[in-house]
C-alpha cells in the first residue's frame, strides 16, 4: 500500500515538474508578434512578424526600419525594438485593426540639421534621431484613446497634437514624461492607484486624495476615462454580414435634436480644450502645427487644382534683388495717382464732365528719366 502511495505521488510530481516546465517554456517563447506600418508620405505598407518565441526576427526588422527610415534621404537606421513592442503593445490593447499610420519615425542628424537651417532650434539629440520616437495615428481609435494607451504604458515620452494637419501622437523610449502634461483630475482618473510617473499640469505627482476628488468633482470625465480601461485588452469583434447580402442600412433611434451644452464654466471645468504648443523642438515639420488646411476655404472648390490657385504666382523676390544689386540699372518707377488727383477726379465729377482715367493706366507716363541736374558751388 505504501509503495503504491509513493509511486502515485512520485507520478503526481513529475507530472506537476513537467506542468510547470511547458508554462515556464510557453512564458518565455511567447506569441508570435506582427505588426502592419503604413507611411504616410512614401504612401507604403509593410507587414512584418518582427518577433518570435520571445526573440527579435532580424529580416523583419529590417522590414520595419526601412518604412520608418528618413522618407527626406530614403536613410535609414535601427529602430530601438522597445519602441517597436511599445506600438505593438498599444496597437493589441486598443483591438485597432487598421495598420499603424506612420507620421514621423527615424530623422538622420543631416535632416536635423537641415531643419535647424530652415526652421531652427531642433533638438541635437531629438529621439527621432536616435530611432527611439514615432508620431503614430491609428485610423480606427480616438486619438485621446491612443493618448492615454501611450501614457498607462508609462516606458517613455508621450506628445499630444490634436490640432495637427494629422492627428497624432508621440511616443518614444525614453524617461516618462508628457506634453501638454494632463489636468490632475484626468491624471488622477487615469491611474486610480494614485501612483505614476507622470506629472500633473500644475506640478508634482498625484496621490490617493487626488483620485478621490477627482470621482467627486468630474464624474463625466470619471465615466469617460472608466470606459477607457474597461475597453482596455478587449478584441472588437468585426461586423457580420449574411454572405452575399448588403447589411440593412441603420435606423435613427428618435428625430436628429440640438446637442444641450452645460453652461461655459461648467464645460471648461469638465473638459479639457487642447492647443497646439506654440513650439516644439521634436517636431519642426509643416504637419505640426496647422490646425487644418486653408487652401479649400479660399476657392470655390476644395480641390488642389482650382483655377484660382492654378494662377497664382508668387512674387519673385530673388530676381528682384538681383535687379537692385546691378549698379547702372534702375527700375522703372510709376507713380500712383495721389490726393490731388482724387480731389481733381472729385471736382470734375461735380461738374458733370466725364472722367479720363487712361492717363492714370498709362505706364510710360511716370518712367524715370536719367538727366544731368547742374548744381552751384557752395
Amino acid at each position: 500500500m505504501q509503495a503504491r502511495y509513493r509511486a502515485s505521488a512520485a507520478a503526481a510530481a513529475v507530472f506537476a515538474l513537467a506542468v510547470l516546465v511547458s508554462a515556464a517554456a510557453g512564458a518565455a517563447d511567447g506569441p508570435t508578434r506582427t505588426l502592419t506600418l503604413y507611411n504616410i508620405h512614401t504612401k507604403e505598407t509593410v507587414t512584418a512578424a518582427y518577433k518570435k518565441d520571445g526573440k527579435f526576427v532580424p529580416a523583419e526588422m529590417e522590414k520595419i526600419n526601412w518604412i520608418m527610415r528618413d522618407w527626406r534621404r530614403d536613410e535609414t537606421t535601427t529602430m530601438d525594438p522597445g519602441l517597436i513592442d511599445l506600438l505593438w503593445e498599444m496597437h493589441s490593447e486598443l483591438g485597432s485593426k487598421e495598420p499603424i499610420h506612420i507620421i514621423s519615425g527615424y530623422r538622420s542628424r543631416t535632416t536635423n540639421d537641415m531643419l535647424r537651417r530652415t526652421v531652427g532650434g531642433q533638438a541635437s539629440q531629438s529621439r527621432h534621431i536616435l530611432g527611439k520616437a514615432a508620431d503614430v495615428h491609428f485610423p480606427d481609435v480616438p486619438l485621446k484613446k491612443l493618448r492615454y494607451s501611450a501614457l498607462v504604458q508609462e516606458k517613455g515620452g508621450v506628445g499630444y497634437y490634436p490640432t495637427s494637419a494629422i492627428p497624432f501622437v508621440h511616443v518614444d523610449i525614453d524617461r516618462p514624461r508628457s506634453w501638454p502634461r494632463l489636468p490632475r483630475a484626468e491624471l488622477a482618473l487615469l491611474f486610480p492607484n494614485g501612483r505614476t510617473q507622470h506629472l500633473a499640469a500644475d506640478g508634482g505627482p498625484i496621490d490617493k486624495g487626488d483620485v478621490r476628488e477627482a470621482h467627486a468633482r468630474h464624474k463625466e470625465l470619471a465615466e469617460q476615462v472608466a470606459a477607457f480601461h474597461a475597453g482596455r485588452g478587449k478584441q472588437q469583434p468585426p461586423p457580420v454580414h449574411t454572405a452575399g447580402l448588403v447589411p440593412p442600412a441603420p435606423k435613427l433611434l428618435s428625430p436628429p435634436k440640438l446637442a444641450q451644452r452645460p453652461p461655459p464654466a461648467k464645460r471648461q471645468a469638465e473638459m479639457e480644450v487642447v492647443t497646439a504648443p506654440a513650439y516644439d523642438e521634436e517636431h519642426p515639420e509643416e504637419l505640426s502645427y496647422r490646425p487644418f488646411p486653408i487652401a479649400p476655404f479660399l476657392t470655390a472648390t476644395a480641390s488642389v487644382d482650382d483655377p484660382a490657385l492654378a494662377v497664382m504666382v508668387h512674387p519673385d523676390l530673388g530676381k528682384v534683388l538681383e535687379l537692385m544689386d546691378q549698379e547702372y540699372v534702375t527700375p522703372p518707377l510709376r507713380l500712383r495717382p495721389g490726393q490731388h488727383e482724387a480731389q481733381r477726379l472729385w471736382a470734375l465729377e461735380t461738374r458733370g464732365e466725364a472722367i479720363d482715367l487712361s492717363a492714370l493706366s498709362d505706364t510710360g507716363a511716370a518712367v524715370q528719366q536719367g538727366r544731368k541736374v547742374a548744381t552751384k558751388p557752395q
